[in-house]
């Protein structure tokens, strides 16, 4: 039992470290680790609803993330052209520049969807901008979810 609360807290850390670096899928071990501890430890000490949340939890962020490039391009007044450019870029990017390709290529997609519809140079930075800025957004709620889920995980030991 010992050496699979062990496992579940080393799923823990690299949950946050896999947070951090977009290859590694961060929320999914932390998510992981929680399992772990539920099916391990005493009936009662780890709450079901606890495992639920979390789980939906990891499922929205799991949806943002492939969503961000669309959202980010919409809210900062992209063109159709843009939105299809961005997302089409993020894709791209995830195959040919590990780790960061999802946000390098989906700027570049929305900037080129953007010049493309005969926008100008700085209202195609401005869509390729709310790419980033809904990337780092991704990153932090990545980033909160997996330190959550560690904290949950180390007070539920003792």
């Amino acid at each position: 039992m010992q050496t699979v609360l062990n496992i579940g807290a080393l799923l823990i850390i690299l949950g946050i470290i896999g947070s951090i670096i977009p290859a590694m899928p961060g929320p999914v071990l932390s998510f992981a680790g929680i399992v772990l501890l539920f099916f391990v430890k005493d009936p009662g000490t780890v709450s079901v609803w606890a495992v639920v949340i979390f789980g939906v939890s990891l499922i929205l962020i799991i949806l943002a993330e492939y969503l961000s490039p669309l959202l980010g391009a919409k809210l900062t007044g992209s063109s159709k052209k843009g939105m299809y450019g961005a997302v089409l870029g993020a894709i791209t990017g995830i195959f040919f520049l590990p780790p960061m390709g999802i946000f390098i290529g989906g700027l570049a997609g929305a900037i080129l969807g953007e010049y493309f519809t005969k926008k100008g140079l700085m209202e195609s930075l401005k869509a390729g901008m709310g790419i980033v800025l809904a990337g780092v957004v991704i990153l932090t709620a990545q980033v909160v979810y997996s330190v959550a889920a560690a904290i949950y995980y180390f007070t539920k030991l003792t």
